[in-house]
């Protein structure tokens, strides 16, 4: 489910996001990563909605960096 616009969708629709008990929020780009995994669509304008409504603040309990958002604003660009 996209944290977004809170749709179901296929994972190979969306991005997944990780958060590993030990280390960096990051982009999970195999799907394969350990830790606390939150979705969104590969579409730019949910991930402005994402940013702007803090559905990943919300899933993680903690902010996402700054250059994340930059970064899966180009994943979804190009995906």
């Amino acid at each position: 489910m996209c944290v977004a616009c809170r749709q179901m969708k296929e994972k190979k629709e969306l991005i997944k996001v990780t958060k590993p008990k030990e280390g960096p929020i990051q982009i999970d780009e195999t799907g394969k990563l350990p830790g606390r995994g939150a979705y969104v669509c590969k579409n730019p304008d949910c991930v402005k909605k994402a940013k702007k409504a803090r559905g990943f603040e919300r899933a993680f309990k903690c902010a996402l960096p700054e250059d994340l958002y930059e970064k899966l604003d180009e994943v979804a660009k190009d995906g």
